[in-house]
C-alpha cells in the first residue's frame, strides 16, 4: 500500500445523508443525479464523493453522506445537506481491486496510523471521504451486490504528528509546513568536509562554543531572539556530503550595521518550509534530517525538496545541546511541485518501496522530447535505450549493475561520489534492484577512448589496466611510462 500524504483544498459538496448501506448508497447517487442533472454549481462531473464521518471510527461507522462537489450552496434542490470540508492535510489511498483488497486496504490504513507518526483526527465533526471515478466505468450504476472491482482513493483527515512522535525517528514531535519570510543571518562560518572524520553532531556543538560568546556584538538582531544554524550544500547532494555551516542570529532586513569582525552575512530567500520540530540531545538532530528525507518527503506530492541550503532555529525551548528537553526546529525548503504527467493509467507496485508507479513495462516508447524535464523515481530495469540525447542532463542517485554501455559519447562528462557496494561478494538471489541483491562485480572498461580524463580523489585499488596506451598518463604528476620503464629496469 502506498500512502501519500496530500493537501486538499475547501471543498464543498451537496450530500445525502444514508445507513451504511451499498444499496441505499446508489439510491442516493440517483437521486442526486435526478436533482443535479446539468446544474450550474457542479464543479467536478468526473468523481463522485462518499463522505464518512471520521468520529464514528472509534464505535462503529453507521451514516454516510453521498455527495457532489459544488462550486456554492445558492439555488441548490430543497431535500439535500450541505457539507463544507475545510483545507486539511490527508493521508490519500488508492483502493484498486475487488472486495478483499478493499478491506485490506482500509485494514492498512488503519495500521499505518496506529504504528506511524500521524493521529487521524476523529474529532466531531471531521469528515473523511472516497473519491470515486465516474469514467469508465460509474460504480454507482452497478448493484452493491453485483460490482466486483473497485477504483477509487480514500482520502483520511490528519491532525498532525502524535505528541510522541514517529517510533522510527525518536525525538520527532512535529512537522508543518510554513511559508517563511526572507531572513538576513549573520555569523561565523565552518566548513564540514569527510563526516567519517569530522562528526557534525560533535562537530556544530563544539563550534556554537566560540559563536556564543561574540552573539552581542551582532547589532540590531530580530525579536524574539533565535540563534539559526544554516547548513549550504553544493551539488551533488545526498547523505554525507561536505556542507558550509554559519552559525549566529537573524538581524532586521533594513539593518545597515556594518558586521563583527570575521563574521559572515547570507539571507535566507522567503518561501515554503517543513519546519520538524526535535526534542532531545544535540547529538540526536540528524533524526530530524532522517525524518523528512527518509518519511515526510517520499509520502507526498505537493513538493519539491530545494536541496542546496537548510537551516535549524533555535529559540527559549532550547536549553542546551545535553538536555533532554531541549526543543529546536529544522526547516527544509520546499517548492510547490508542478504536476505530474500521466503516460498511462495501468499501475504496478515496486518491490523495493513500495511505491505505485505507472505500468510502461514491455511497452515501445519511440520519437519522444524529455527536454527539460524531470524523471523522479523512475524504474528502468532491463530498458533498452537507443539514440538518446542526453546533452547537459542531470543524473543522481542512479543504481548502475549489469548495465552495458554502448557506442556513446561522453565529453565534458564529470562521474562524482561513485560508490561500490558495501559488501565483500555480491548476493543476487533476490529480486535485482532491491535492498536484498547486491552485485559488487567488477566495473570493465572496454575498447573506449579515455584520453585526457581525469581521476581525482579517487579509490583505485586493485585497478586492471591491460593493454592500453598510457602515453602521457600521469599518476600524481609522474609518467606512468617512465614508472613501469623503472620497475622492468629493477626486475631485470
Amino acid at each position: 500500500m502506498n500512502v501519500e500524504i496530500v493537501t486538499r483544498p475547501e471543498l464543498k459538496a451537496a450530500a445525502i445523508r444514508v445507513p451504511r448501506d451499498g444499496t441505499r448508497v446508489r439510491q442516493a447517487w440517483k437521486e442526486l443525479e435526478t436533482l443535479l442533472s446539468g446544474h450550474p454549481a457542479l464543479t467536478d462531473r468526473a468523481n463522485g464523493y462518499v463522505f464518512i464521518p471520521e468520529w464514528q471510527w472509534a464505535t462503529e461507522v453507521t451514516t454516510l453522506w453521498v455527495g457532489v462537489a459544488v462550486a456554492s450552496f445558492d439555488g441548490l434542490p430543497s431535500g439535500l445537506e450541505t457539507l463544507t470540508i475545510p483545507e486539511k492535510t490527508f493521508a490519500r489511498v488508492r483502493v484498486q481491486g475487488d472486495a478483499a483488497m478493499m478491506h485490506a486496504t482500509y485494514a492498512a490504513l488503519g495500521e499505518w496510523f496506529r504504528t506511524g507518526p500521524y493521529e487521524r483526527d476523529v474529532e466531531e465533526g471531521s469528515f473523511g471521504y472516497e473519491r470515486n471515478r465516474l469514467e469508465p466505468v460509474n460504480p454507482f450504476h452497478i448493484p452493491a451486490n453485483v460490482i466486483d472491482t473497485f477504483d477509487y482513493d480514500i482520502y483520511a483527515p490528519m491532525k498532525g504528528l502524535k505528541k510522541d512522535g514517529h517510533p522510527g525517528f525518536p525525538g520527532v514531535i512535529g512537522a508543518e509546513v510554513r511559508k517563511g519570510p526572507d531572513r538576513r543571518i549573520v555569523g561565523l562560518e565552518m566548513s564540514v568536509v569527510d563526516q567519517k572524520r569530522m562528526r557534525p553532531e560533535v562537530e556544530i556543538p563544539r563550534f556554537w562554543q566560540r559563536v556564543m560568546p561574540r552573539l552581542g556584538e551582532i547589532r540590531d538582531r530580530k525579536r524574539p531572539y533565535a540563534t539559526i544554524g544554516l547548513f549550504e550544500y553544493e551539488p551533488p547532494f545526498g547523505p554525507g556530503q561536505d556542507f558550509r555551516y554559519l552559525a549566529g542570529a537573524e538581524i532586521e532586513l533594513d539593518s545597515e550595521a556594518p558586521l563583527p569582525e570575521g563574521m559572515t552575512e547570507r539571507t535566507i530567500p522567503a518561501g515554503e518550509f517543513l519546519a520538524v520540530t526535535y526534542r532531545g540531545k544535540a547529538d540526536g538532530f540528524g533524526r530530524a534530517w532522517d525524518f523528512f528525507h527518509g518519511y515526510w518527503f517520499p509520502q507526498q506530492t505537493a513538493y519539491d525538496a530545494i536541496d542546496e541550503f537548510e537551516y535549524e532555529r533555535h529559540d527559549e525551548r532550547f536549553l542546551g545541546t545535553d538536555r533532554e528537553e531541549s526543543v529546536f526546529e529544522l526547516h527544509f525548503p520546499l517548492r510547490p511541485r508542478t504536476r505530474d504527467s500521466r503516460l498511462t493509467e495501468k499501475i504496478v507496485v515496486d518491490e523495493k518501496g513500495g511505491h505505485a508507479l505507472q505500468d510502461l513495462r514491455g511497452e515501445n516508447v519511440r520519437m519522444v522530447s524529455f527536454q527539460g524535464a524531470s524523471l523522479h523515481g523512475i524504474d528502468m530495469r532491463e530498458a533498452k535505450l537507443r539514440h538518446v540525447n542526453f546533452v547537459g542532463s542531470e543524473w543522481e542517485h542512479i543504481y548502475f549493475a549489469d548495465v552495458r554501455i554502448n557506442m556513446t559519447q561522453m565529453g565534458g562528462t564529470v562521474f562524482e561520489n561513485i560508490r561500490r557496494p558495501d559488501a565483500a561478494a555480491s548476493r543476487l538471489d533476490a529480486e535485482p534492484g532491491t535492498d536484498g541483491w547486491v552485485n559488487v562485480e567488477p566495473v570493465t572498461f572496454r575498447d573506449s577512448d579515455l584520453s585526457e580524463a581525469r581521476f581525482e580523489n579517487c579509490d583505485l585499488r586493485d585497478v586492471s589496466l591491460d593493454g592500453c596506451r598510457i602515453e602521457g598518463m600521469r599518476i600524481d604528476g609522474i609518467p606512468v611510462d617512465a614508472l613501469l620503464a623503472a620497475y622492468r629496469s629493477k626486475q631485470g
